[in-house]
């Protein structure tokens, strides 16, 4: 194989095939003038191959991969993105992948089993646009040298173990639009944030499954811009050399998504210690989508301001310690599919029409004070219980941003809706499967486009 075209070989792809290894692992590729090398979606095995210095595009994501990623990926000259996501891969992040983001556009070291610390090297002029280090055995801080990629719109962390205050100073980056961080140790109160931590471009945020506490200001939330705006017909997806994807997880069922369109907006805080009263502001991110403040210590009302959120399909307000009534103003929420409130303090009648009367009881459950349907305790008048017909007839009701394109896994219940943001091809296991076998050809052609844009791009 080296012998082909070996001066002249620029692109190289056999993805999605069952190739399971390469003779002399580690195999160095010898093509001088290679400018792209994708294996990924293969069952390969061994150590990685070692790239020339010519490479800009490396993709081994999805496979079987094993040990260190070899020093010698450092000699890489201009390299614009790096998938190694999906493998068995150990040791540490070579520091030398913050020297390369001054031209690397995405690094995306995504599940595999990466220890240490975050290297700390990212460099003044990083040019990084993504960044995906989730699911990995990684400690310590979040280097504030991060602050240096200011062209960064994707940060993942999550499925870590890193130990860290508040994440807010994140907010200095002005083109950051998805931040998860959910499922590590960030803890203590979130601190008064200066005028330039704005999150003006945030459209996705999840720090749930940590131990934030304290309460939530109103001033976090003031230039939370692009959650205000309401993009229903914006068709534009998420990602440039590879499109960002979401996995959202609701009681239980999980939904997953190949392409994001840059109308979806997320804040998860859930199972965290946050406590005081829920910030109406909230009510003026008018674009926001799903909202999960649940297994917290919220007290005080739910803000009434949250019949604003006119585009909101998922509210989860549970396991809280809120009180008084459920605002009757919420039932103008057409889009509203997924709410829950249970186990509270809530008190009064549940409201009636629309929307509310698709819910089951366990979204209520839990509120010693709550009557009327869909519970069985009345209200004093029989009427209030009783189910009102549905608004939206069968196949009529509104569009949802969720309705299509998600595949349903049953899994194992978890604390309150978690959501996770993956990058670049979806592959549910480390094997290939019968998956493979069926949408082979349609993964080869969604290849071939990536590659086409690739080319488009440099002419």
């Amino acid at each position: 194989m080296h012998n082909v075209s070996k001066e002249s070989l620029q692109y190289f792809y056999l993805s999605n095939n069952f190739l399971t290894g390469i003779e002399n692992s580690p195999a160095i590729i010898l093509w001088p003038n290679l400018k792209d090398f994708s294996l990924d979606n293969n069952m390969m095995h061994g150590l990685l191959p070692i790239p020339p210095p010519s490479l800009e595009a490396y993709f081994v994501n999805n496979n079987s991969f094993t040990g260190r990623i070899s020093p010698f990926i450092c000699n890489m000259s201009s390299p614009v993105v790096l998938d190694l996501s999906h493998n068995y891969l150990s040791g540490l992040i070579h520091p030398c992948m913050g020297n390369l983001s001054q031209s690397l556009k995405a690094l995306v070291l995504r599940s595999n089993n990466f220890g240490n610390t975050i290297p700390k090297t990212w460099a003044k002029g990083c040019s990084l646009k993504m960044i995906d280090l989730s699911q990995n055995q990684l400690q310590g801080h979040l280097p504030r040298s991060l602050a240096n990629c200011t062209e960064l719109e994707y940060l993942r962390v999550s499925g870590n173990q890193i130990n860290d205050t508040d994440p807010f100073w994140l907010g200095t980056l002005q083109h950051l639009k998805i931040l998860d961080l959910h499922s590590n140790g960030f803890h203590g109160a979130i601190r008064s944030l200066e005028t330039n931590y704005t999150f003006s471009n945030l459209c996705i945020i999840d720090l749930s499954h940590n131990h934030l506490s304290g309460n939530l200001s109103e001033r976090y939330f003031t230039q939370w811009d692009a959650m205000k705006s309401v993009g229903a017909n914006n068709l534009q997806y998420m990602g440039d050399w590879v499109y960002y994807s979401i996995i959202i997880t609701i009681k239980g069922v999980e939904l997953e998504y190949k392409k994001i369109q840059d109308g979806l907006t997320v804040i998860d805080f859930s199972c965290n210690r946050f406590e005081g009263d829920i910030p109406e502001i909230l009510g003026n991110l008018e674009g926001l989508r799903v909202l999960n403040l649940s297994n917290n210590a919220f007290t005080g009302h739910i803000p009434s301001s949250f019949a604003n959120l006119t585009q909101l399909e998922s509210l989860d307000l549970s396991r809280n310690k809120l009180f008084g009534k459920i605002p009757l103003e919420l039932v103008q929420l057409n889009f509203l599919s997924k709410f829950n409130v249970s186990h509270n303090c809530l008190t009064g009648p549940i409201p009636q029409g629309q929307q509310f009367g698709t819910f089951p009881n366990t979204s209520f459950e839990g509120n010693r004070g709550l009557c009327g349907w869909p519970l069985s305790k009345l209200c004093g008048d029989s009427d209030i219980s009783t189910p009102p017909p549905s608004t939206f007839e069968e196949n009529q009701g509104p569009k949802l941003f969720f309705e299509f394109g998600w595949k349903v896994v049953v899994m194992g219940y978890g604390c309150g809706f978690v959501f996770g943001v993956v990058i670049g091809h979806i592959v549910t296991t480390r094997k290939q499967d019968w998956l493979i076998r069926i949408f082979g050809k349609k993964k080869h052609q969604t290849r071939i486009s990536r590659v086409n844009r690739r080319v488009n791009r440099r002419k």
